[in-house]
């Protein structure tokens, strides 16, 4: 059974698809969308022109006010991501635009992440994580980012290596400058990926370059709970290690890379457009589901609170540790 009605999903997400989805706390649930028209006429290269929406869902409040949304207009890809130590929501654009929200309807825009070659920002963002209850964030040039508090940004640029002239001139050296997931057990061991299997650990004090076994394109990456580090790499290969020692689990069996990888309930769960799935006695499996109205929800995932959101093209689910919860499945809503 859905939890939204179809009034609920046609004001909301009617003619809009989930590109992102992140959870503040059980029972607050986030999303970014984008308008599907208007991306059809812009093309690959006016994302600007794309209206986003960042909607939440917050199913103890009544039926009137448990879905509400904010509209951006004149804005390239977003990305959002919990910070608990601020108890809110943080939406920040590809080029370091920056909207906090918690829900309650008091919504602030911040200035814009500052720019320059110390950091604390370098290029573009790319990718919001948590880790230690702190927002961090990674994009191109060697982009590595804490957040501090309100407008406040601390570079944890150090010493990586400011891009030359050359670098700019080359693509393939340019993306693997480019990082574009981050995770870690703690914040003096967090790890980050870019490019063609460039992996880099922090200590707390400096980074330095892990032997990393491929020149795979790399995509996503968490540190697990069971004391490793999954990096999903083209075409649904991934990897399993921690320091200079890594395992490739999986070779290339899937069309897409895993957009995400995530530790919940005792488990590594990976998702693409494609499905879900689990890291069970190092094989790849997929996840027992208990319906396909859940599995076309796959896309993305958001793990905090004890819960884990999945949401995507088709709709939204919710996992609170030992079942599942469909929130919405758009081809119910179909005309």
């Amino acid at each position: 059974m859905m939890q939204l009605t179809e009034a609920e999903y046609r004001k909301r997400f009617d003619g809009y698809i989930i590109t992102d989805c992140a959870v503040l706390k059980r029972g607050h649930y986030y999303f970014v969308s984008r308008n599907l028209a208007e991306a059809e006429r812009a093309g690959p290269t006016a994302e600007a022109m794309v209206t986003k929406r960042l909607s939440w869902y917050i199913p103890d409040n009544p039926e009137d006010s448990r879905i509400r949304h904010m509209r951006f207009e004149g804005y390239q890809t977003l990305d959002i991501c919990a910070n608990p130590s601020e108890g809110r929501m943080l939406c920040v654009s590809i080029d370091g635009l920056v909207t906090v929200t918690g829900g309650d309807g008091e919504d602030e825009d911040e200035d814009e992440i500052p720019k320059s070659i110390t950091g604390p920002r370098r290029g573009t963002i790319e990718r919001l994580r948590t880790i230690d209850d702190c927002m961090v964030a990674v994009g191109s040039d060697h982009t590595v980012c804490l957040r501090k508090g309100s407008n406040q940004w601390q570079s944890l640029c150090l010493n990586l290596p400011v891009p030359t002239l050359a670098d700019f001139d080359d693509v393939e050296r340019s993306d693997n400058m480019a990082f574009v997931d981050i995770d870690g057990f703690s914040e003096n061991d967090i790890y980050v990926i870019a490019g063609k299997g460039r992996v880099w650990h922090f200590d707390g004090t400096k980074w330095s370059r892990i032997a990393f076994p491929s020149d795979m394109d790399v995509y996503s990456i968490c540190c697990a709970g069971d004391g490793y580090v999954y990096i999903g790499a083209q075409s649904g290969s991934l990897f399993r290690g921690r320091g200079n020692e890594w395992t490739l689990l999986v070779r290339e069996m899937l069309t897409l890379p895993f957009e995400d990888i995530v530790w919940h309930a005792g488990k590594v769960w990976l998702t693409s457009d494609y499905g879900l799935w689990n890291v069970i006695d190092g094989q790849l499996v997929e996840a027992d589901l208990p319906s396909s109205d859940i599995k076309v929800c796959a896309g993305n995932l958001s793990v905090a609170d004890g819960v884990m959101l999945m949401a995507g093209t088709h709709g939204a689910a919710v996992h609170d540790g030992s079942a599942w919860q469909l929130i919405f499945h758009r081809m119910q809503f179909a005309r």
